[in-house]
């Protein structure tokens, strides 16, 4: 009897001081954490201090507060656009946290890798390049490469320019995310031809969303290129950045042989130049089978030939399909005309 009772005060007793431990580490953490908060506030005034040139000492970093600064840093630099702002705050990275991010680009956990690499593109860490170069060479996995290309094209762009050259796994997605981080694509174009054909398509579809006319003369040669996805781009950048004269290159893609995106991508392009000789490219269209390419001929006709076409198509075309989308079209053109 006496063993069970001395058993359950003992029970007692370890739970008791079980619950009075958990409390104390309770309290503990919550003192750290105000600690490592006010810590942060003082030091997200030093940064912006520094950054500002009203401070010429660089703020001291707490072993331990490295989550704190990047995520301060991260702040400042998604809101200054004054780039000497920002360039004082690549200079207090790589003077004061070199280290730890060459600690955490080596580290076993992927997401910690991950995140390290998006830290130095941000923060133009450029001591880095040639470590984070050498580990494409090595077996990890192909989300960590497209990462890594795209950190280089931050840091150093000659080293991502070059694996774009390379056989590689990028995606024409992941291509168009690592060039997307280049402000001027000259150098992409520069080294076009040696471009794998994901990031071919990568600069030429950059092209297209920046409207980059400038480059009007590659994206010309390359809507006959021998790559049917190639001249797909090309030809869609062309029907954003292209000029009225160029519409007589689109001809040789309005045929019964050629993909259905190039004869949509063709008649868009004749929509927004509207020449008026483009007519008879654009009527044996408007009995196409794909209802894209149906829709782009009737756009184009509308806008190249008026309401006197659209006319002509809903009264003697030999599909019905095409006359009644005509008549339809007339219809809905005509009301949108009268004057109330």
């Amino acid at each position: 009897m006496r063993w069970i009772i001395f058993f359950i005060l003992l029970l007692v007793v370890l739970q008791v001081g079980a619950l009075v431990y958990l409390v104390f580490q309770k309290r503990k953490r919550v003192k750290q954490e105000e600690a490592r908060l006010n810590w942060q506030r003082q030091f997200q005034d030093e940064l912006y201090d520094f950054a500002t040139g009203e401070r010429r000492e660089m703020p001291h970093i707490v072993s331990g507060n490295e989550d704190l600064v990047e995520l301060e840093l991260f702040a400042f630099t998604n809101l200054t656009e004054t780039v000497s702002h920002q360039e004082r705050i690549y200079q207090y990275v790589e003077a004061k946290l070199l280290p730890y991010y060459q600690v955490q680009i080596r580290h076993r956990r992927i997401d910690r890798r991950l995140n390290a690499y998006e830290a130095i593109a941000q923060f133009r860490l450029r001591p880095v390049a040639q470590e984070l170069h050498q580990k494409l060479g090595k077996s990890i996995s192909k989300e960590e490469k497209d990462v890594i290309v795209r950190t280089l094209v931050s840091i150093a762009p000659h080293l991502a320019i070059g694996e774009a050259k390379q056989a590689n796994e990028i995606s024409f997605f992941g291509a168009v995310l690592a060039i997307g981080r280049s402000k001027d694509l000259t150098a992409w174009i520069e080294e076009f031809e040696q471009l794998t054909e994901s990031f071919q398509m990568g600069v030429l579809q950059l092209i297209y969303d920046r409207e980059e006319t400038q480059y009007l003369e590659l994206v010309r040669s390359k809507t006959t290129d021998a790559h049917p996805e190639i001249r797909k781009r090309a030809l869609r950048a062309l029907t954003r950045i292209g000029l009225e004269e160029d519409w007589k290159l689109y001809t040789p893609y309005l045929e019964d042989d050629t993909s259905w995106v190039e004869q949509m991508l063709a008649l868009r392009f004749l929509e927004n130049v509207a020449p008026k000789e483009s007519v008879v490219y654009i009527l044996p269209f408007v009995g196409s089978r794909s209802w894209w390419v149906r829709t782009a001929a009737f756009d184009a006709l509308l806008a190249c030939g008026g309401l006197e076409q659209l006319a002509l198509v809903a009264k003697d075309h030999p599909d019905r399909y095409a006359k009644q989308k005509a008549t339809e079209r007339l219809a809905k053109e005509m009301k949108q005309h009268v004057v109330i």
